[in-house]
């Protein structure tokens, strides 16, 4: 019998859900709109946001919705990470998810307006893409969608929603021309981990959308979907997809080669941060007031994004300042568009950390790199851009509260906020003068406040007082995106960077003189991993650091303002045919560009069409999988059936889950069901489900039988099914995303049937016979006498740990639990299990020690639990055990079992930054391991190693006979190699060489087969 506890999971980490979301629900004509935020302006302006998006996309796709669809907004990021409707992590990188089967859009409220319009218009693409293909032909079905590139998915929801002006997207192609790695579709296809989908797809459609017009996509999509994008091409086109490569990557290197622009982009000053001594993702860089240090993003430990300190001369990392994985207050860094700052005095660095559920604000010690402070900033859930006032007791931030970004100032003594803007306007990446008086900003405010038609709000700069909170705005570079502004040192010019000449570059403004000058001409740009994301940084002696995209990475360069060599521009004329994805000339109808130039003219829907409705659970499917029918006939064992089901349920918000699997494998009475129920409302999660759950196992052995015919020699196996029909329920309560607490009870009824399977070693026929409890004991096959138990658990789980390409490769597990078990049998259980990996690059040191015990009255009363499975110990699951008679399949067997695990982890084939052999196809891990293992029960005597003394001799039949004492148990040990490979993501297969430490019949060790992740 195998006592299966009640619990929520064994490891994983949590999914935290910090405060429980009172969502309420708007109707619109097309749209059912979940929301919480107490900001109506903004909800209705999001609601006929998506009317907009609605009528724009329907242009495209010719199809309407059927059903309302679900739009589900979070007031800010932090609380959409938390959220139930999506299963699984959702990242700081994540805008928004559309989900599957009900079509819902989640998504928060973004920093900025032009984002959150941005990425609504993005999520609605897909989610007319899912009803298209499960709604709009009776040709396609959702698992069309396989047949569709994730370029083409997301290209098309960037193209739809940005258009073909776009100057990150167009830096991103330039880039690719100039390096000569213009991919063709089929590398676009096969290796979307070196061309970003999103960037290049959006550029392929703009193409499509310029040369054949807007009208062919949606045809090129359906075809696509029932027949992959290469027959597609052919049947639309009417040409391959290798010629549509060249001729877009004509088109591209035509374009940009008329630019007539330098292309070599000498970058201004010293290479401080680059691939030799960082990453290849080097972003917002910090220098320090002083000028010593710089403080920038990597991704150089490959486990996460980490914030590092840096020599500002000489690029030489000084240590690593905070991480995710070795800092519990940190659950994530706000990596993507923001960027940290250093005090006055530059002993400190504060930055904004995602914990407990919101942004918090966290100060590092420079020299020690111990934290000095964690603190949030009031009620203000999401924060970012960091700016220390120059006195050193204030900080000023971006915080998005109700809905709107705005200046705060936060009293690092009084713990005091004063909130600087206070409007429906974003602003954004403040910065402090250098006297401490003003601060100036990104804001949307010039724009929002102009009659432009476009879908684009774009950014431009201002300046407010700190004391009178008067704002004065900058007009400067109209339609552009102005961003990352910085004071001088004498504060009489203001450095920021600009696209307004459709490329990426630093330029200064002069304030007095109302002067623009161009600092940079580069041809690629100056960036960070987003157009929003901070890119320069300048010391208190005008010493700038400045993140260069080039070669599809990141390199911080540092230069003194006095190296770059200004040029005064016209700062009210923009230029950007450089922001325009190839071709210039548009030869098709153009229904998208058109659609996003008119944005603000389309007519919005009225008030009297946004109705508040009652929330209902609205409970539909998730999920739903077969793993397909299999039938067998004919063998000795008569015909089987193999198939299962399995599916997902829950209510809209996805509060409420139920999971229904149905299986069977073999016979009738290996049919096997479950039902489970999941309440996600609250950071306590509960549950419980109903099972049926049938074992089988078995074992073969060489008899002696009578099949009519005299005594012969028959291969007889003993088939033993366990029938497990429970009832459970558990709660869990998290403490954080790394450690939780478990409560579980059940009550389970366990039944067993015994089969005995006769086949005539020479001659083949046989027979079967079921066995009675009786009859299996007296063959030693153990207790299958019938039983009723009630369990009840509590554990503690912990799990930080970072997976790499087939097991763990950094941080740490642990499940410590208690069961106790009563009814028809009265025991214990203690299960301790726990693990730590340590990486030391390249290798990882691997260690995990795992007992489970049966304790008490009738621990021996049921089926021994067995430690020779490869997922224990490795090297004896053939039984081929020493003759001596030391080691048998029962001395692997016991109620209480304790096994050690050490191994060594090399990545071997895979990623470049992480594996010895770089690899795209092949996915694995070389692994030397120790294993050892002990299994016991009550009353045995444990060595290390059995000797004479605990030999038996007896005589039967006046034969002697010598045994070991069943009741003196050793542990066992072997080492040896494996090979986990990672089939692209669905399973794990790990073959093995085992050569068991204690002696054996083979002399060369055991070769197996693991079918599991590594521990």
């Amino acid at each position: 019998m195998v006592v299966i506890p009640a619990s929520a999971q064994y490891f994983g980490q949590n999914k935290m859900r910090y405060k429980k979301l009172n969502f309420k629900v708007y109707d619109t004509p097309h749209f059912n709109m979940y929301y919480y935020l107490e900001n109506d302006t903004l909800v209705k302006w999001l609601a006929k946001e998506s009317e907009v998006w609605y009528e724009l996309h329907q242009q495209v796709f010719q199809d309407t919705f059927s059903r309302k669809n679900p739009l589900i907004i979070y007031n800010n990021h932090p609380e959409f990470q938390q959220t139930t409707a999506i299963s699984g992590e959702i990242g700081v990188g994540t805008g928004g998810v559309t989900e599957a089967f009900k079509q819902r859009v989640v998504m928060p409220i973004m920093q900025i307006n032009q984002q959150t319009r941005h990425v609504l218009g993005h999520e609605l693409v897909h989610a007319f893409q899912y009803r298209v293909l499960m709604e709009g032909t009776d040709s396609t079905r959702l698992e069309s969608i396989g047949n569709i590139p994730l370029w083409m998915i997301e290209g098309m929801a960037e193209y739809f929603s940005i258009g073909k002006k776009d100057a990150f997207t167009s830096m991103w192609m330039r880039d690719a021309y100039v390096n000569k790695d213009i991919p063709s579709l089929r590398q676009m296809t096969e290796q979307s981990y070196n061309y970003f989908p999103y960037r290049y797809g959006q550029a392929f459609w703009s193409y499509i959308g310029s040369t054949y017009g807007d009208t062919v996509i949606m045809p090129l999509f359906i075809e696509t979907a029932k027949y992959g994008y290469e027959n597609a091409i052919r049947r639309v086109f009417g040409y391959d997809a290798q010629t549509i490569s060249t001729l877009w990557k004509n088109s591209m290197e035509s374009t940009y080669r008329n630019l007539n622009k330098d292309t070599t982009s000498n970058p201004i000053g010293i290479s401080l941060i680059n691939r030799t001594n960082g990453g290849r993702m080097n972003v917002s860089p910090t220098i320090s007031p002083d000028g010593k240090y710089v403080v920038y993003l990597s991704e150089q430990d490959l486990f996460s994004i980490d914030l590092f300190l840096a020599d500002a001369n000489t690029g030489k990392t000084i240590r690593k300042l905070g991480s995710k994985l070795t800092n519990s207050d940190i659950d994530e860094f706000s990596f993507l568009e923001s960027a940290g700052t250093f005090s006055p005095d530059s002993k400190q660095f504060a930055f904004s950390v995602f914990s407990d559920g919101k942004n918090k604000l966290m100060s590092v010690d420079v020299q020690t790199g111990k934290v000095v402070f964690v603190e949030s900033m009031a009620d203000i859930i999401e924060f970012t851009n960091i700016t220390w006032s120059p006195e050193g007791d204030k900080v000023a931030f971006s915080g998005l509260r109700n809905g709107h970004s705005d200046i705060y100032i936060y009293n690092l003594k009084t713990k005091q906020l004063n909130q600087l803007t206070n409007d429906l306007y974003s602003d954004f990446q403040p910065s402090f003068s250098r006297d401490g008086k003003y601060i100036v900003f990104s804001t949307d405010r010039v724009a929002l406040q102009s009659d432009s038609r476009s879908v684009d709000i774009p950014m431009n700069l201002a300046i407010i007082n700190v004391v009178s909170k008067e704002i004065r705005n900058i007009e400067i570079f109209p339609g552009a995106n102005n961003l990352n502004p910085h004071f001088s040192s004498n504060d009489q010019e203001i450095y920021f960077l600009s696209n307004g000449d459709g490329f990426r570059n630093m330029y200064r403004y002069l304030i007095n003189s109302n002067t623009v000058e161009k600092l940079t001409d580069y041809f690629t740009g100056i960036s960070g991993i987003t157009e929003y994301s901070p890119a320069m940084s300048i010391s208190a002696n005008d010493e700038i650091v400045y993140s260069y995209y080039k070669k599809n990475q990141y390199t911080v360069y540092k230069a003194k303002s006095t190296d770059f060599q200004a040029q005064v521009v016209d700062g009210n004329v923009t230029d950007f045919n450089a922001a325009m994805l190839p071709p210039n000339v548009n030869r098709g109808i153009n229904v998208v560009n058109t659609n996003l130039q008119n944005f603000n003219v389309f007519q919005r829907i009225d008030d009297s069409q946004i109705n508040n409705i009652a929330y209902q659970p609205k409970f539909k499917l998730d999920y739903l999988a077969n793993s397909g029918v299999g039938m067998s006939v004919g063998s000795r064992y008569g015909a089987g059936i193999a198939s299962g089901v399995q599916g997902m349920f829950s209510d809209i918000l996805g509060y409420n889950q139920i999971f229904a699997a149905l299986n069977i494998n073999g016979e009738i009475y290996d049919f096997g069901g479950q039902v489970a129920y999941i309440n996600q409302r609250s950071r306590w999660n509960w549950g419980g489900s109903l099972s049926h759950i049938p074992f089988r196992y078995g074992f073969n052995s060489y008899e002696l039988e009578d099949f009519g015919y005299g005594d012969e020699y028959s291969i007889n196996t003993y088939m033993i099914r366990q029938f497990q029909t429970q009832f459970d329920a558990f709660v869990a309560y998290p403490f954080n995303r790394h450690h939780r607490f478990e409560l579980g009870g059940a009550v389970s009824q366990y039944n067993y049937r015994v089969e005995k399977w006769r086949q005539s070693y020479y001659y083949g026929y046989g027979d079967r016979e079921k066995l009675s409890n009786q009859e299996a004991r007296e063959l030693g096959l153990g207790n299958f006498q019938s039983a009723f138990l009630q369990q009840t658990s509590a554990g503690f789980v912990g799990d930080n740990a970072v997976f790499g390409i087939a097991a763990p490769l950094q941080g740490f597990r642990y499940r410590l639990e208690y069961g106790r078990v009563f009814g028809d049998y009265n025991f214990s259980t203690i299960n301790v299990d726990v693990r730590k990996y340590q990486r030391f690059k390249p290798i990882t040191l691997a260690a995990r020690v795992y007992s489970y015990m049966r304790v008490g009255k009738d621990e021996d009363q049921l089926y021994g639990m067995y430690i020779g499975y490869p997922y224990l110990v490795r090297g004896f699951e053939n039984g081929d055990f020493d003759t001596s008679g030391k080691i048998s399949w029962s001395d692997l067997m016991g109620s209480r079992m304790a096994v050690a695990n050490f191994e060594v982890r090399l990545p071997f084939t895979g990623p470049e930054k992480l594996a010895v052999l770089k690899s795209g196809f092949l996915f694995s891990d070389l692994n030397f391991f120790v294993d050892a293992g002990l299994a016991w029960s009550k009353g045995n005597t444990v060595k290390w190693n059995k000797t004479d003394a605990d030999l038996i001799t007896e005589t039967e039949n006046g034969q002697t006979i010598t045994y070991y004492d069943s009741n003196v148990r050793m542990p066992v040990f072997s080492t040896g190699v494996s090979l986990r490979v990672n089939l692209f993501g669905a399973m794990i297969l790990e073959p093995y060489y085992a050569i068991p430490i204690n002696k054996t019949r083979s002399k060369f060790g055991t070769f197996g087969l693991n079918f599991a992740p590594g521990w």
